[in-house]
């Protein structure tokens, strides 16, 4: 069994909630296997996106649930600095999309996404992703 942990991005956990089956049995046996990591500003993305405080109600304990890794100081300066080389690279994507790559590249974590903004950031700052 893989052992390696993966920090799942808003776009893979909107399209799971969508149903979308390819991606189902995958994050369920992330999840199973305690492999798939959240952290504050995915967990805030998914909890915007919902349509009833019942829906809030339950996303909120289904993620809180999940290992959370911390946005730390470290994690903030570094995001400074990849936000500047992005910048100066031509490259502007999301402020929320920096911080979830510094936060996977700060915890070695592998990002999974179906963002085409995380190629981009890959070149500049080595992130470790997979477009599932």
């Amino acid at each position: 069994m893989n052992s390696e942990k993966c920090l799942v991005d808003t776009t893979i956990w909107v399209l799971y909630f969508k149903g979308e089956k390819r991606l189902e049995e995958k994050i369920k046996s992330l999840i199973l296997e305690e492999r798939a990591l959240t952290c504050e500003i995915i967990i805030l993305e998914v909890l915007r996106g919902a349509r009833s405080e019942r829906e809030y109600n339950q996303l909120y304990t289904d993620f809180t649930a999940l290992p959370i890794v911390k946005l730390t100081d470290t994690i903030w300066e570094k995001s400074y600095e990849v936000g500047f080389k992005l910048k100066k690279a031509g490259i502007n994507v999301p402020l929320a999309d920096i911080l979830i790559a510094t936060t996977a590249s700060h915890y070695n974590c592998l990002l999974l996404h179906r963002d085409r903004h995380f190629p981009l950031m890959k070149r500049v700052m080595g992130l470790r992703e997979r477009e599932m």
